[in-house]
């Protein structure tokens, strides 16, 4: 039996699943502009043919191997959460952790960060991928800095707004480790970012107050 034969006879979520491996692997190899279909095709082992059923094209194909990888960092990140403790203290701190995980620090995996972040502008199917996974990622810390805000007695304070802060923060640190792993340990990492909320907690938090009478 030919390898195109086995890939068909996959579940279909198999058959994504094996689509999106070789997606990642041609990006990480040859990044976004030269990762073409017949290459990604070579790699998964089936005609062209046979990813046009199932896709409309590259960005498509690129998009969803978008998608699947935020949605399994976000999942580790959403479970990391749920383990901690109640406080939202400790739930950001449980979040840190994950985030400089060996899984999510996994070099491949930070080579298809960059390959996607620089195919953002250039491609609509992935920047609205872009979109919807940062809007969901920027509302999980929003939700732990809400509780957050409601545990200190904070009045107006705009968790959304500190959420984009945080969120640049992590993307700059995780930009930054695939660049040059050597910059920063993962503690290190994890130990920015605690700092980030220690200043919140002692005093930043007023420059994420809404103005009087403001939205």
């Amino acid at each position: 039996m030919t390898q195109e034969a086995r890939f068909s006879r996959l579940d279909p979520e198999l058959r994504k699943a094996h689509l999106i491996d070789a997606t990642l692997a041609c990006l990480k190899q040859h990044g976004f502009q030269g990762a073409s279909i017949r290459k990604i095709c070579a790699e998964a082992g089936v005609s062209v043919g046979l990813i046009n059923h199932h896709y409309s094209g590259k960005d498509e194909l690129v998009a969803e191997a978008y998608l699947a990888v935020t949605g399994r960092v976000m999942a580790q990140l959403r479970e990391a959460i749920d383990r901690a403790a109640p406080n939202a203290r400790e739930r950001l701190s449980a979040f840190f952790r994950a985030s400089f995980s060996a899984e999510v620090l996994d070099p491949q995996l930070l080579d298809a960060w960059l390959a996607f972040w620089g195919a953002v502008k250039t491609a609509e199917a992935i920047n609205q991928a872009h979109d919807q996974s940062y809007g969901e990622y920027r509302a999980i810390l929003a939700s732990v800095l809400t509780d957050l805000a409601a545990e200190q007695s904070w009045q107006g304070f705009d968790a959304d707004l500190a959420a984009i802060s945080l969120s640049a923060l992590l993307d700059g640190l995780w930009l930054e480790s695939g660049l040059n792993p050597q910059t920063f340990t993962p503690a290190q990492g994890v130990q920015i970012c605690e700092a980030w909320v220690d200043g919140l907690l002692a005093g930043g938090m007023q420059r994420f107050l809404r103005p009087v009478g403001g939205r």
